[in-house]
C-alpha cells in the first residue's frame, strides 16, 4: 500500500523515501558479533557463549547477544562507535546501549556485561558509569576486532553513511529552494 504522496515536494521526497530506500545492510556487523561471541568471549571469559532467549525477573523473555554456557553471564555486543559519520555524538546508538543495559538488569544472571569493540564507544561508557550515569552492576569489556574484520566494519558503515547522506543532502536542497521560492 502506498502512502498518498504530499502536494509539497519534500513531502513527496520523504514519502518516496519512506517507500523505496532499502534496508541497510547488517551483515557486517553481525559478523563481527559472530567472531566477539565464538573467539573473543571464550578466551576472556574461559567458557562458550550462545545467542540464547533467557527470562527475564520480570516475568517476561529477552533474546540476549551472548549468555555463557553455564548461564552466569548474560551478554550485549555493540559494533558502534560514539560517533556518527558526520561527527555528532551517536545518541541513537547510546539510547540502544541503555536500553541493553535494562535486559541486562532485568536478568537473574549473577554476570551482566557489555561488550564493545569500539575502543570511543567503550571509553564513554567507561566514563558514563565513573560519572555515576551507567549501573554499576553493568561491566563494560573492550574486545577489540582483527584488523581484517574492523577494516571490513568501517567500510560497512561508510557505504550505510553514504547511502544515506545523498537523500539528506536532497531534502536539504528542496528545502533551500522552497525557501528561497517564498522569499522571491
Amino acid at each position: 500500500m502506498r502512502a498518498a504522496a504530499s502536494t509539497q515536494p519534500l513531502g513527496r521526497l520523504i514519502c518516496s523515501l519512506q517507500l523505496e530506500v532499502p534496508m541497510a545492510d547488517t551483515r557486517c556487523q553481525i559478523e563481527c558479533e559472530d567472531w566477539i561471541r565464538r573467539e573473543w568471549m571464550p578466551g576472556h571469559f574461559g567458557q562458550s557463549f550462545y545467542r540464547e532467549r533467557m527470562p527475564l525477573n520480570s516475568g517476561g523473555v529477552f533474546d540476549f547477544d551472548a549468555v555463557s554456557a553455564d548461564k552466569t553471564i548474560v551478554a550485549s555486543i555493540s559494533t558502534s562507535g560514539s560517533r556518527t559519520a558526520s561527527g555528532k555524538h551517536a545518541v541513537g546508538k547510546v539510547m540502544k546501549l541503555r536500553s541493553d543495559m535494562l535486559f541486562l538488569l532485568m536478568s537473574d544472571a549473577p554476570r551482566k556485561v557489555i561488550v564493545l569493540c569500539e575502543p570511543d564507544m567503550f571509553a564513554l561508557c567507561q566514563r558514563e558509569q565513573d560519572g555515576g550515569r551507567a549501573p554499576k552492576e553493568i561491566e563494560f569489556v573492550h574486545a577489540p576486532l582483527p584488523e581484517e574484520l574492523a577494516t571490513k566494519l568501517l567500510a560497512a558503515r561508510k557505504l550505510g553513511s553514504d547511502e544515506v547522506s545523498p537523500l539528506k543532502n536532497a531534502a536539504q536542497q528542496i528545502v533551500g529552494r522552497e525557501r528561497r521560492e517564498r522569499v522571491s
